[in-house]
């Protein structure tokens, strides 16, 4: 009988166990099923993005690079489509440029071409024990189809060219098309060991050598600019002759950086560098770097548009005359040029300038500019203008004209046009487009962040007007709800214009507009579409159970959400831009709430593949909420956040949150939140000070406390002025806070609800994160595990503040999707 009965119970047993291996088995086929799906998905959504960039028009071509993830390699690949303007089609294959290919810059005319390469030269080469890089820049003619020559940029002239053109960078031709303009990093000094021994025949280079300054900062290490910046220090610039290939400091320019002294401590950061109209003077930007008093310390550039900068101008014609004589022999005798000029010596921001073409000896110079500045990371520019005379090379006394001023409140200038129910907020861009100038010089066309959209606007030199183009590359969709995010690239050579078109659901189109169209502004425009991009794979990676999931136009929808707080001092809409699946039926959907970051940023109405793969893909409502301290409406209602973070912008959130679930589309009980940096730091505190509405939270590199942070990071000046308010951080000072202000900071951080966070909750960490240390999320992950909270922590070793590298932005937003799979 015992016998029996064991036996029963170990056939019992085994078949438990079997029946539990079988429904394991089973269980982990459907994850690897499910994390097939997923990676294919989001392979489908990145694939579908077109990232345009150097955009440009010469020979009756369109002439643009588009950047594609390569997740195979963990990088982006670049391609070049070269588009006819007459019947435009992509009948030609694009040309994939290779890595090594920095910036490609088309002559005025067309008929050059430079392109910058970065090449390793082989030590048996350079004579060297090792590879060494080198920057070299080639010269095309003939339209860009001959290589004419081929100029090393000598390591002991300069450091690496910048290319970083959406800030500090710029590489411009003259008029004459005979010389370049560009900026590149000061050298640092020459350094040595204590212990090293030098020969005789090194005693006059020993001359110039700072023995034991190989580790102290400014001498052997160079104090950089944060995060994205480590390898920028001192920026100056150079003049380069494509025929004699012969190179010259531009040595007229403030605290004169050029020569490598003692110290790359102090002086300016040069750079957006371009020649004037008649070829006599180099036109730039000049950012304080501790030259100007303001700066006892550089602080993080990278998403920081107030640093103090403004515009100068160098003469440069002696310069040039040097530089196109083959022989030095003379070159003692060149008489130097004169000294520079800043145009805007009452600005405490100005940058980005730009000509137009001469007329009556006289050409138009239009900047950017903010007379007072701003303690915000960002905020609202105005456009000013000079005279500048053609045969003196020189702005005209006198001739200054603010074209269009700072905007306050939205509505306060313009004509009353409305785009989202939202009135002319002012101008919000970081740089004017090349070749903004209208050809008769009347007009500037530019992109300008406005309320939830980035619209073109038509600017008029004459009387300061602001007119919003009206066009829709999808208009045979008969669509009358869209709203587009639309962006000017560059005037055509008949007057017409080059344009892109994104929306949450569909990609980046590039489009023309006729040379009508300035007189058809307030009007309906025709548009053509130049250029709808196919899909770029990203992967190897194809599973046979997965097809295409994204089709452009479809899978989901969006629209925009605007509601007025009743809370805040400012009165300003809070504009969310809500998207919904298409297939939902009658079932209320769950909801990802998405905060931007910045905060001084704003989410417009773009495709951005991540959103769009939590969309259709996982069936989610996403909600992106540009609360009160975003760009697009207004300066006041930008500043109104500081002083208030922790506090304003959470209850923005929670209020256009609300509104959401009040469209009766949405489950109130399945909400959760997202968000990166700022984005982050809220999704922290609507954790904390909402349990019961945020149910689920992911984060990347967020802030939680403040208090701990402000030494720490590469910006304290946003520690002071988020927390402190308005005029609390000292530029002219670094040190630690108060006593009063390290508890104001610790009240306006998310760690100090944390007693309150029920939610599961996945933190992301790019470990080379300057911007927000990544002891941050460490602290929140661990507080968090602490009170056995559901909690996940993805550490990306490589990567810094954004987790822009390929790989690593996939894996967190599938972990992210599966996390509110899970959870939600």
């Amino acid at each position: 009988m015992l016998a029996l009965l064991l036996l029963s119970i170990i056939i019992s047993s085994s078949a438990t166990s079997g029946l539990s291996a079988i429904k394991s088995t089973s269980m982990t086929m459907n994850q690897q099923h499910q994390h097939q799906r997923d990676a294919a998905a989001y392979q489908d959504f990145v694939s579908s993005a077109v990232d345009f960039s150097g955009c440009y028009v010469r020979n009756g071509f369109v002439t643009a690079t588009r950047s594609v993830r390569d997740i195979d390699t963990n990088s982006r690949r670049s391609f070049v489509y070269n588009i006819p303007l007459v019947s435009p089609s992509l009948a030609a294959p694009p040309m994939e440029l290779s890595a090594k290919i920095k910036a490609r810059i088309p002559s005025p005319s067309g008929d050059k071409l430079a392109v910058l390469v970065e090449e390793s030269v082989p030590s048996d080469i350079e004579g060297k024990g090792q590879d060494t890089k080198r920057h070299v820049m080639e010269i095309w003619t003939n339209k860009g189809h001959q290589l004419a020559k081929r100029i090393v940029l000598p390591s002991t002239i300069h450091g690496p060219v910048c290319t970083d053109f959406a800030w500090f960078g710029g590489i411009s031709w003259s008029p004459d098309e005979t010389a370049l303009v560009y900026s590149a990093e000061v050298n640092k000094p020459k350094t040595a060991s204590y212990f090293a021994v030098s020969s005789k025949e090194d005693d006059k280079e020993d001359d110039e050598t700072i023995v034991g300054g190989q580790y102290t900062l400014g001498v052997g290490k160079k104090e950089d600019w944060g995060e994205k910046y480590g390898t920028t220090a001192l920026l100056a610039l150079f003049c380069l002759n494509v025929s004699t290939g012969k190179i010259g400091a531009v040595e007229n320019v403030p605290a004169c950086t050029n020569t490598a002294s003692q110290t790359t401590d102090g002086n300016h950061v040069l750079g957006q560098p371009i020649f004037s109209p008649c070829g006599q003077a180099v036109v730039y930007t000049g950012w304080d770097a501790g030259g100007g008093g303001d700066m006892p310390r550089r602080l993080g550039a990278i998403c920081c548009y107030h640093r103090p900068c403004q515009i100068y101008s160098s003469p440069v014609s002696q310069l040039l005359k040097t530089l196109e004589i083959d022989t030095t022999e003379d070159e003692d005798e060149t008489v130097a040029d004169d000294n520079f000029v800043c145009i805007t010596p009452n600005d405490r921001l100005s940058r980005s300038p730009r000509f137009s073409s001469p007329s009556d000896g006289v050409a138009k110079l239009a900047y950017l500019s903010h007379t007072k500045g701003f303690d915000t990371h960002n905020g609202c520019m105005a456009l000013h203008t000079s005279d500048w005379c053609m045969s003196k090379g020189s702005v005209v006394d006198g001739s200054k004209k603010v074209v269009v001023d700072v905007v306050t409140l939205p509505g306060e200038r313009g004509d009353g046009e409305t785009i989202s129910g939202l009135k002319f907020p002012g101008l919000f861009l970081n740089q004017l487009s090349d070749r903004c100038f209208s050809p008769d010089g009347k007009f500037i066309l530019t992109s300008s962040q406005w309320g939830s959209v980035v619209r073109v606007v038509s600017i008029s030199l004459d009387d300061g007007s602001v007119t919003p183009l009206k066009f829709d590359m999808r208009d045979g969709d008969n669509r009358n709800d869209a709203e587009p995010s639309q962006q000017f690239v560059c005037f055509t050579d008949d007057g017409g214009a080059i344009v892109t078109q994104s929306e949450c659901n569909y990609p980046t189109m590039l489009g023309s507009l006729p040379s009508s169209f300035l007189t058809d502004a307030k009007g309906g425009i025709s548009s053509q579409v130049l250029a709808e991009l196919p899909s770029a794979a990203t992967s190897s990676f194809s599973p046979s159970s997965a097809g295409p999931c994204f089709k452009a136009g479809s899978g989901f929808s969006y629209k925009i959400m605007n509601i007025l707080p009743e809370h805040g001092d400012v009165k300003v809409d809070v504009s969310s831009i809500l998207l919904l699946p298409d297939d939902a039926g009658n079932e209320k959907l769950p909801l990802i709430v998405v905060p931007h970051g910045g905060p001084h940023s704003a989410t417009p109405t773009s495709f951005v593949p991540s959103y769009g793969y939590l969309c259709q893909h996982g069936k989610y409502a996403v909600l992106h909420v540009n609360f009160r301290g975003s760009t697009g409406f207004g300066q006041a209602a930008l500043e109104s956040l500081a002083g208030n973070a922790g506090t304003q912008d959470v209850l923005d959130v929670v209020a256009a949150t609300r509104a959401a679930i009040d469209t009766g589309v949405i489950d109130p009980e399945r909400v959760g939140i997202c968000g990166g940096s700022h984005g982050g730091f809220l999704a922290a505190h609507l954790s904390g000070q909402h349990p019961d509405l945020f149910k689920v939270a992911s984060m990347r590199n967020p802030c939680i406390n403040i208090a701990s942070m402000v030494t720490a990071t590469d910006i304290p000046d946003w520690c002071y002025v988020e927390t402190l308010g308005i005029g609390k951080y000292e530029w002219d000072n670094f040190r630690a806070p108060s006593k009063e202000e390290n508890d104001k900071m610790w009240d306006n951080s998310p760690i100090a609800h944390l007693e309150n966070v029920k939610a599961p909750t996945l933190v992301a960490l790019g470990m080379k994160d300057r911007r927000v240390p990544p002891s941050q999320g460490l602290e929140y992950f661990h507080s968090l595990r602490a009170k056995s909270l559901p909690t996940k922590l993805l550490v990306y070793e490589d990567c810094d503040h954004a987790i822009d590298r390929v790989v690593s932005e996939a894996d967190f937003w599938i972990n992210t999707k599966q996390w509110f799979d899970k959870h939600l």
